[in-house]
């Protein structure tokens, strides 16, 4: 692909992310649930069936990837999460429905999810360009933030008007990304005859992806934390514990998303500045810090905690994947897999254990995730530590 042509797809593929990330219902979905009068373990059992069935599809699309071209199976899943959308608002009085629309959705992001990326990595391998694979994919996380920005406060304005509206104006975005994925350009060849082989061809190359172990757990873990708070920590603690109305909630989750695109923004810089080092540690640190703030019983608290998870939500992935880039392609592909598939594991289950303990104890749940988060912190610091003495008596 010369670079000429990797310039007309960049503006798509820009385009695609921002409309495709458009989920207007996402910060009100909690609120949508409360109204149904779901306890907080079935809130917890919706919420989680997303990402489990983002873990349990992935092996499914890895087939599709096989058989169809990556942009149909971007197509597929646009589709797929324009049904789901569609099953929550019909409906909210059924647990099991539900459940079921979160799994569609959640399918139809796996099919997503990744896919978007190899053809990037695609289009800049053969345009030459390697190097521009790593600032258009910053580029681009810093423009989802920005959706993802007016999209939260305006899902929160419309559900004022009426909680399922976010929802069934949802739908359009994904209904012109699907479209949009169609006009990709790729090189592709099927590969049916080495379906029978997945298995063993996927297990040499995680073999191989187990070198950047401590750099797939901090992603997943911090990233699962993060989205946790994000969809149904914070949701609960501002509307049962604060009372807070829906339109205040937009805003304070509009502080989210504003940090993460400025932390996107400025990671460059900072980590010039710093060193990278400081950066990965800051990335608990917020977690840690924003989980104290939310423990206090005080109104200015609240304030600073979304700022915290959004500096950590702005810099967690490009960290990650920006350490994935330095390997070899077979490890690179599957150190990337394996990050989001544990990502998707760990966020299920910490929504579950999340809704679980908050009926119990809010403070006592958030004490647990703290806890959690600093024992997985210096398990990594441990690992990393372990990885470098081998690395350096091999050398």
């Amino acid at each position: 692909m010369e670079s000429k042509t990797l310039g007309k797809m960049i503006p798509l593929f820009y385009a695609y992310r921002v409309i495709s990330r458009f989920y207007l219902y996402l910060p009100v979905m909690v609120v949508f649930l409360l109204k149904q009068n779901l306890s907080y373990p079935e809130i917890g059992l919706v919420l989680a069936a997303y990402g489990f069935a983002v873990m349990v599809s992935k092996p499914l699309v890895g087939i599709a990837l096989d058989i169809w071209p990556k942009r149909a199976v971007l197509f597929g899943g646009e589709w797929m999460k324009c049904l789901g959308v569609a099953g929550l608002a019909w409906d909210g009085d059924s647990v099991a429905q539900l459940i079921v629309a979160q799994a569609v959705i959640g399918f139809g992001f796996a099919c997503t999810q990744g896919t978007d990326s190899m053809l990037l990595s695609q289009w800049t391998e053969k345009s030459g360009d390697s190097s521009a694979y790593r600032k258009i994919e910053s580029k681009s996380q810093s423009y989802i933030f920005i959706a993802v920005l007016v999209s939260g406060v305006a899902g929160a304005l419309l559900a004022e008007i009426d909680i399922r509206l976010p929802f069934y104006l949802t739908i359009p975005f994904n209904f012109v990304a699907s479209f949009l994925a169609l006009g990709f350009r790729e090189e592709f060849r099927p590969r049916l005859p080495e379906i029978r082989f997945w298995r063993s061809r996927r297990a040499k190359a995680a073999d191989g992806a187990l070198k950047p172990v401590h750099v797939i757990s901090f992603y997943a873990v911090n990233r699962a934390t993060i989205m946790a708070y994000y969809v149904l920590a914070l949701p609960l603690l501002l509307f049962v514990q604060a009372d807070v109305s829906v339109g205040y909630f937009g805003v304070f989750l509009g502080l989210f998303s504003l940090t993460a695109f400025l932390a996107g923004q400025w990671l460059n810089r900072l980590a010039a500045g710093f060193g990278k080092g400081p950066l990965w540690a800051a990335v608990p640190c917020c977690i840690l810090v924003s989980s104290l703030l939310l423990m206090a019983d005080r109104p200015w608290a609240y304030w600073p905690a979304p700022v915290l998870l959004g500096f950590a939500a702005g810099v967690v992935r490009p960290l990650a994947y920006g350490f994935f880039q330095k390997e070899a392609e077979p490890v690179r592909k599957a150190a990337m897999e394996s990050a989001e598939f544990w990502f998707a594991l760990f966020n299920a289950g910490f929504v579950l254990a999340i809704a679980a303990l908050f009926e119990w104890s809010i403070r006592g749940g958030l004490a647990a995730v703290m806890a959690a988060v600093a024992v997985v912190s210096l398990g990594q610091l441990f690992w990393k530590g372990k990885s470098s003495a081998r690395i350096s008596k091999t050398a």
